[in-house]
């Protein structure tokens, strides 16, 4: 029996690079909450970037497995802020970006701080959310939940190359994205399927009864992990092979496909 669900977001709730989300994915995600299923995100934006997503759903309660898995969090419209950080994991990107960029030159690099994105330079239009443009030291200069790497005029495949030699500081691990040359840089160990074993210990749920739904390399680990998992119409073949199941595109409300088949379950 399903009592959890921990769902992507970007390329699976919604369009890559959009807010847009349909009236029928928000209907099936407040459905799955009033059947008495638990609903999370599992996604590398941050809180603050994920916050309108929940918001525009129409959520009142909600798990957050956010940046990658660096922080685990509990979106409660009673609370105060609204959230609170149950766990996070920052980094030190310093040395990582410094590396990275002798091996691809020309990215454009990013760190959270304080809920807003310090950036070198502005990112294309769209891309980051809460973004101020600083000097490269104060934007590596600090602990940061979130780094991120983007070359805007390179293509993916041609920076996988340029940094495949790339070795990380002990500590740091990397991500790229399956649609732009953009990289993520994170904890070592930290994932989502990490931080949602936290989470369902944390809330007295067996990995069993989890379905993940996602479409991008960082989900691997979490369908992988969970007890039922669908992958997204277009994912990466890497990620449609360790899926339980696969749906329809994001396009075409794939998520909403599923959740509504566990309403009927639940039913």
């Amino acid at each position: 029996m399903i009592r959890l669900v921990l769902s992507d977001v970007d390329g699976t709730l919604v369009g890559a690079w959009t807010e847009d989300i349909s009236d029928r994915v928000c209907q099936a995600v407040r459905a799955v909450a009033a059947s008495g299923v638990e609903f999370g995100f599992a996604t590398g934006r941050t809180i603050e970037s994920l916050r309108p997503i929940i918001q525009k759903i129409g959520l009142k309660q909600a798990w957050g497995v956010c940046s990658n898995g660096a922080v685990l969090a509990r979106f409660d419209e009673s609370l105060p802020d609204g959230v609170e950080v149950i766990r996070q994991k920052p980094i030190d990107p310093a040395e990582a970006v410094r590396r990275l960029l002798e091996a691809a030159p020309g990215a454009i690099v990013a760190s959270l701080q304080d809920g807003v994105y310090l950036a070198t330079r502005p990112f294309p239009p769209d891309e980051l959310f809460a973004e101020r443009v600083a000097p490269y030291d104060q934007v590596v200069g600090h602990p940061t939940t979130k780094a991120v790497m983007r070359w805007p005029d390179e293509s993916r495949a041609d920076v996988l190359d340029r940094i495949a030699g790339t070795d990380l500081p002990d500590g740091i691990d990397a991500v790229m994205s399956k649609f732009r040359a953009w990289l993520d840089l994170l904890p070592w160990g930290v994932s989502k399927a990490a931080t949602a074993a936290e989470l369902t210990q944390l809330a007295g749920i067996d990995p069993s009864d989890v379905l993940a739904i996602g479409d991008d390399y960082n989900d691997i680990d979490l369908l992988r992990w969970a007890g039922r998992s669908v992958a997204m119409g277009g994912s990466p073949e890497q990620v449609l092979a360790v899926a339980d199941a696969q749906t329809a595109t994001v396009e075409d409300d794939g998520a909403a496909l599923v959740l509504e088949e566990l309403i009927v379950q639940h039913s």
